[in-house]
């Protein structure tokens, strides 16, 4: 009877352990970015050299949770395999996603209807920036589309389900994370938006397990909206 105590009393440890490391993982690809770029980056440089070294810094995470993965996890940076799918498959499920997306806008403009007040500032800031210099505009949408996806769809993703119950807790708690990194835009349709965007892509993922597709479009989307 003490022995079995004894176990279940180590299999407790052990699974706080094991959450323990997965929620510090999951906690570096959310924290790794704004905490080194608050250190890092000031107002006072260039404004196309301080995108630059924040994406540079946003790339930089990619090595980080590989290591802590391989190293500490124990386990795949990626942990869902890849699924290959048809070049028609890859067709089709980028012309679905932005039909969903562009209804995820009309969701993300519903405070405006309802007569609230946003704030464009530094969203009109970034879009007068990329429209002067379009490969810094290529550049960034293809830095957003790859790590943003490997980040939170490829790594988050994965580990969130599992530590949460549910088919479904997971894919909220991760798309408001995905949301709450965007909070530097002080724009409430804008966090509305990417809310919505991450339920999307992360539903995507979790049924059709590939993160090429996300990145393909996530990279086209981001270019889209920007030139418009």
């Amino acid at each position: 009877m003490i022995e079995e105590t004894i176990d279940v009393q180590s299999l407790v440890v052990q699974k706080r352990q094991y959450n323990t490391i997965i929620i510090a993982g999951i906690a570096i690809a959310i924290l790794f970015h704004p905490v080194l770029g608050t250190l890092v980056i000031s107002k006072s440089m260039a404004p196309t050299f301080r995108v630059l070294l924040s994406e540079i810094i946003t790339w930089g995470t990619l090595p980080v949770l590989y290591l802590y993965a391989i190293k500490v996890e124990d386990r795949r940076f990626v942990l869902w395999e890849e699924r290959s799918k048809t070049v028609w498959f890859y067709i089709a499920s980028i012309a679905i996603l932005f039909v969903l997306t562009y209804c995820a806008g009309f969701i993300a403009h519903i405070p405006k209807w309802l007569g609230y007040h946003d704030n464009y500032t530094v969203l009109k800031y970034y879009k007068t920036l990329f429209k002067g210099d379009k490969p810094l505009l290529v550049f960034i949408c293809l830095s957003a589309g790859f790590t943003e996806e490997l980040l939170m769809r490829a790594y988050v993703l994965p580990r969130l389900f599992m530590l949460l119950k549910g088919n479904y807790l997971p894919i909220i708690v991760s798309a408001l994370i995905f949301s709450l990194l965007h909070l530097g835009y002080g724009n409430l349709s804008e966090c509305i938006f990417t809310f919505c965007f991450g339920v999307i892509c992360a539903l995507f993922y979790k049924k059709y397990r590939n993160i090429q597709i996300l990145i393909i479009f996530h990279f086209l989307y981001d270019l889209f909206a920007f030139m418009i």
